[in-house]
């Protein structure tokens, strides 16, 4: 089936439901780091031995954000997540919003009325710590056995750690809030990347030789801890180093939460366009200059 993909189809309800059998990869995916890689390509090697489509049942955000919203700051805003599944070889991505209605769904028919009856589940494939249902009281065990009833297989992920550490969503929050972006690189198996247009600025660095494209990060995605890094811009199909101040540019006096980018050897205008800004290394905390 992989060979034979052209375009992964997108759906944003939970009232999805197949005409054809269907591998199922489970989860919220956050950051799509490298324990939910595991589960992805498992599906995905899953799908092409029974040759049928592989998908992804996703939710937009943590469930925590519908009870307090915000709560939890995104690794992966949802077109960036798409965009990632769509890289590990999705067929089908339902990517749907935790909402009241998911919410009182019991466990058991999430399981036997969503997944296998309209979606058609002839294979399901999750992390070992996947939790389920009105009150979060589906788990692996409960999947199994409903499962194995209706000769539905199933495959549970385990663990991945990274330099000793157990590969989570929350871990790799909290490497990102302390500037850790090297540490949250090793869980996620990429670097950290934070995207969005061109705006413009003072022009005060270029005033000062030192020519910077700014972006106002995304309000609902986690922005590294304030400080200077060493990044990776891509923008227009190039890719370039630079340097980049996270914060509020306490030099300009503006409370305004900005990611300033110098670009190494470039002087174009980038105003308006998309760019994507990675980050490869802490350098210092931010500064306050005369």
């Amino acid at each position: 089936m992989k060979g034979d993909k052209t375009c992964m189809r997108i759906f944003d309800s939970m009232d999805f439901s197949s005409d054809k059998p269907l591998v199922i990869a489970l989860g919220c995916f956050d950051g799509v780091h490298r324990g939910h890689s595991i589960v992805l390509s498992t599906a995905r090697a899953k799908a092409d031995e029974l040759g049928i489509p592989f998908c992804i049942f996703a939710f937009e955000e943590p469930p925590r954000n519908f009870f307090s919203p915000c709560s939890i700051k995104l690794l992966t805003p949802k077109e960036e997540k798409l965009r990632l599944f769509e890289a590990a070889g999705a067929d089908i991505a339902v990517c749907v919003p935790f909402d009241e209605k998911i919410l009182t769904v019991e466990a058991e028919d999430f399981v036997s009325k969503i997944l296998l009856k309209n979606m058609r589940a002839e294979h399901l494939v999750c992390g070992y710590n996947y939790t389920f249902g009105k009150k979060a009281l589906g788990n692996t065990e409960l999947i199994k056995s409903i499962c194995a009833r209706q000769g539905v297989g199933v495959t549970v992920a385990d663990d991945v750690t990274a330099d000793g550490i157990s590969v989570s969503s929350s871990a790799i929050r909290a490497l990102l809030a302390d500037g850790e972006v090297e540490k949250a690189a090793s869980l996620l198996g990429r670097y950290y990347s934070i995207s969005g247009k061109v705006i413009n600025g003072q022009h005060l660095a270029r005033k000062l030789g030192f020519p910077t494209v700014n972006i106002i990060p995304n309000d609902r995605q986690l922005i590294p801890k304030n400080g200077v890094y060493l990044t990776q811009i891509s923008f227009c199909k190039e890719e370039r180093f630079g340097i980049t101040n996270v914060g509020i540019r306490p030099t300009v006096d503006t409370n305004i939460m900005c990611a300033e980018t110098h670009i190494f050897d470039f002087d174009g205008d980038l105003y308006g366009k998309e760019i994507t800004v990675r980050f490869i290394h802490f350098l210092r905390k931010e500064t306050k200059f005369s």
